[in-house]
């Protein structure tokens, strides 16, 4: 075990432009390797193809000059690469040879006469010379016909052809491995860039600094935009956090140092202090301080849970009117008309939607305040409809959107004396928004003063 993770470790610490050369000239090695071998192999066969051809081509003359009877003085000389011929009978005896042939002892043994006759090609050396003859053997009834073709000029060529693939095989592995380290050093610049470019990048900076993006449309571009679009994003939500962090800093100091302000003050009077009037102011701006903490962590729970909240059946109707019955003591009735509808999502977060739209209207509402539920169809996909209407001053149409950012006020010292904290309507559109729906506020139909906040959920279809 020891001995294999030694070259693991090693293979793990090189550098992907090391690992990318080594893997492509080995790959390179291996094909090189096997390409050599098949071309050896077929070099030999494909020679030997054509000696055999041409044996039996030799036997095929020979056997018709032994059909017609001629077998007075020798064979004719031989061509085409065959070395001798000879004609032997069933008792291993020479009856006719070419020119240069044994006339009365067989090229090849007896036993090897018997191969021969059964198929077999056998590789023998030459009683002549050094070279090695293969016998081909033709079967004329009692008689056999022996060809001697010369396997020299075989291993002649196979030898040529090793020693160049042992010379340009090693040759061509080195100009694969310069190609494939230039190449992959070349590829890889763009992904050089863009860690040096990462480098560079500071949190402080980030709004200035993005990822260099290469000229070529491939993978390494597709990435540099990507990461470059992660960027933004990350850019924009630490602009969004420091923006968050500096209002919700001011909106705390402020009670804070109305808290602070008011009990200095009854500590320089003392006794003499109104300490009843005192506590309700004291807790006036608890309240507000309440409020705004359960604001801020309620926006951090949706900030961090996303669209991952709870989906379950809700009755949206009963707990449409389950909140409306809560406010039996407001400063203006809450008339609630709704219709049976059901919707999927978190019941928790749909209920702090409708109290907080209920909440705004109230606040500013100058005698009632409508809220309606029911089903509806939009673009011929049925969902849930909710209405929240007030009869108050309203709000101008070029800032309707912008009371959805968190901590906006259209006008800010009112809201600060009725209580608000600049967080109800973005934790609606949040809430709002993970359920798959849309909230907008628009004027009331009858074109009198107030406003109306409607809400589109998506029904349970279950």
């Amino acid at each position: 075990m020891r001995l294999l993770r030694w070259p693991v470790r090693w293979w793990v610490r090189q550098s992907l432009r090391a690992r990318l050369t080594l893997l492509a000239t080995a790959l390179f090695s291996a094909a090189v390797i096997t390409g050599a071998i098949l071309l050896l192999y077929v070099q030999r066969s494909a020679l030997t193809r054509v000696l055999d051809q041409s044996a039996n081509k030799t036997a095929n003359e020979t056997a018709r000059l032994v059909r017609d009877g001629n077998l007075h003085g020798p064979l004719p000389p031989t061509s085409g690469g065959v070395t001798a011929v000879q004609v032997v009978d069933a008792n291993d005896r020479v009856l006719i040879a070419t020119p240069g042939a044994d006339q009365s002892v067989s090229l090849i043994t007896s036993e090897q006469l018997t191969e021969v006759r059964a198929g077999e090609r056998p590789t023998v050396p030459s009683p002549t010379s050094e070279a090695d003859l293969r016998i081909v053997g033709h079967n004329l009834g009692p008689r056999t016909i022996l060809v001697a073709t010369d396997v020299t000029r075989v291993d002649d060529s196979v030898r040529i052809l090793t020693r160049a693939a042992l010379i340009g095989a090693p040759l061509a592995v080195l100009l694969m491995a310069f190609a494939s380290y230039s190449v992959v050093a070349l590829t890889l610049r763009p992904v050089a860039a863009l860690r040096h470019g990462a480098a560079d990048i500071t949190a402080a900076g980030l709004a200035e600094q993005r990822l260099p993006v290469p000229d070529a449309k491939d993978e390494i571009h597709r990435l540099a935009v990507t990461l470059n679009a992660m960027l933004d994003r990350i850019d924009s939500a630490t602009s969004r956090q420091r923006t968050f962090v500096g209002d919700a800093a001011h909106e705390l100091r402020s009670p804070l140092a109305s808290l602070r302000v008011q009990l200095e003050v009854a500590q320089r009077l003392g006794p003499a202090a109104d300490w009843p009037g005192l506590i309700n102011d004291v807790l006036v701006d608890v309240d507000r301080l309440d409020r705004l903490v359960e604001d801020l962590l309620a926006l951090a729970r949706l900030d961090e849970s996303g669209a991952a909240m709870l989906r379950e059946p809700v009755q949206f109707d009963a707990l449409v009117e389950e909140v409306a019955r809560g406010y039996p003591h407001a400063r203006v009735p809450v008339v609630a008309v709704t219709t049976p509808v059901n919707v999927a999502g978190d019941p928790e977060a749909l209920r702090r939607v409708v109290i907080n739209l209920l909440d705004n209207a109230v606040r500013f509402a100058a005698t009632e305040v409508r809220v309606t539920t029911g089903p509806a169809n939009r673009n011929g996909r049925p969902i849930a409809r909710l209405t929240v209407e007030d009869d108050g001053p309203g709000i101008p149409e070029a800032e309707r959107e912008r009371v959805f950012d968190r901590f906006y006020r259209v006008q800010e010292s009112r809201s600060r004396q009725t209580g608000g904290t600049g967080l109800g309507l973005p934790i609606v559109r949040d809430i709002v928004r993970n359920h798959g729906g849309r909230v907008r506020l628009v004027p009331r139909d009858d074109d009198a003063p107030g406003l109306r906040a409607i809400v589109v959920l998506p029904v349970d279809e279950r």
